[in-house]
């Protein structure tokens, strides 16, 4: 009888050891996921008030660990090179975006600015190689086309870019992008 009754509390030991265990890991992700959310809400008040040392101070702390708020908080370290005088590594930046990103538009949107950064720094092939990522049911499809358009343009390959701006034209005519396409081509 003595047997029969150790071997039960054996067995639910070792079933109640891994809930045991699951519980105390979830728990412990959770406040890891507080902790980070409220280092990001710290991070946009700084970045409102303009003291972007101390915001990067912060993002360096929360960006370390992957979560969901780690490309929130990468967009910020853009942000604060665009308006601000402190440096970034625009390209490891945006790479890490990329990669770290799950909402197709967000991707979409991430991948035309890395490669317009790409263009920008002479990497033509990288360029359009993210530009033809983008499809035609993504939001951007429009701007990304008269990125690669113009890329084209600058690479010797005019038919190609004329293409792409009538293609734009021919999507929605009367659309702000359509214009922009025709002024573009009414340009060259």
């Amino acid at each position: 009888m003595r047997e029969v009754v150790l071997r039960v509390l054996g067995l639910v030991f070792l079933l109640l050891l891994p809930v045991g265990l699951f519980l105390a890991w979830d728990s412990y992700r959770k406040k890891e996921l507080q902790e980070i959310a409220y280092k990001e809400y710290e991070v946009s008040k700084l970045i409102r008030a303009g003291n972007y040392s101390m915001a990067r101070e912060l993002i360096g702390t929360a960006v370390k660990k992957d979560s969901p708020f780690k490309p929130l908080l990468l967009s910020y370290e853009l942000y604060m090179a665009e308006h601000g005088e402190e440096k970034v590594e625009e390209e490891k930046v945006l790479k890490e975006l990329i990669e770290q990103l799950k909402s197709r538009e967000l991707l979409s949107l991430y991948r035309e600015r890395y490669a317009y950064h790409l263009f920008k720094q002479g990497k033509v092939r990288e360029a359009l190689k993210e530009l033809e990522a983008i499809k035609e049911e993504d939001f951007n499809y429009a701007s990304a086309l008269l990125l690669r358009s113009q890329i084209l343009a600058k690479e010797g390959r005019e038919k190609e870019a004329k293409e792409l701006l009538k293609k734009v034209r021919d999507k929605d005519p009367n659309s702000y992008f359509a214009n922009l396409s025709q002024a573009l081509e009414l340009a060259k």
